[in-house]
C-alpha cells in the first residue's frame, strides 16, 4: 500500500499570504517537489473560515481520489451548486464557479476554483 501512495500525485493546499479569503492549490510529486496548481478563492464575505476550509478541503480529498467527504449540508443548510467556465481544448487552465443556494430566491455565487494542467478524466 505504501508504494501506491508514493507513486500516486498528491494534492495539498494552504492559505494564499497575498489574498485574503483566498488558498493556494499544489501538486506534490512522488519526489517530494510541489508545483502550484490553482488557487480558491471565497467571494460570500458572510461564509466563515472555518467553513470555507472545509469545503476546501473536500475538493482536496477528490483530487487525491478519495470519496469520503465531509458533509457540510447540516452546517450550510443550502446546496452548493457548481459550473465550470467553457474552455477550449487547447486550454489548459479550468475555472469552476461554485454557488450556494438556500432554497429561496437565487442561488449566490460562492466561490472560484481554478486549476491548471489537470487532464479531463
Amino acid at each position: 500500500m505504501y508504494q501506491d501512495m508514493a507513486s500516486h500525485t498528491v494534492y495539498t493546499y494552504r492559505p494564499n499570504p497575498l489574498l485574503e479569503r483566498s488558498f493556494l492549490i499544489f501538486r506534490k510529486d512522488h519526489h517530494g517537489e510541489t508545483e502550484p496548481i490553482g488557487d480558491y478563492t471565497v467571494l460570500d464575505e458572510a461564509e466563515t473560515h472555518d467553513l470555507s476550509e472545509l469545503k476546501l478541503m473536500n475538493i482536496i480529498m477528490q483530487l487525491n481520489g478519495d470519496d469520503r467527504l465531509v458533509d457540510l449540508g447540516e452546517k450550510t443548510r443550502s446546496r452548493l451548486l457548481f459550473h465550470f467556465k467553457p474552455k477550449s481544448p487547447e486550454e489548459t487552465r479550468q475555472e469552476i464557479v461554485f454557488y450556494t443556494y438556500s432554497g429561496q430566491g437565487v442561488s449566490k455565487e460562492n466561490a472560484i476554483l481554478t486549476l491548471e494542467g489537470i487532464k479531463d478524466e
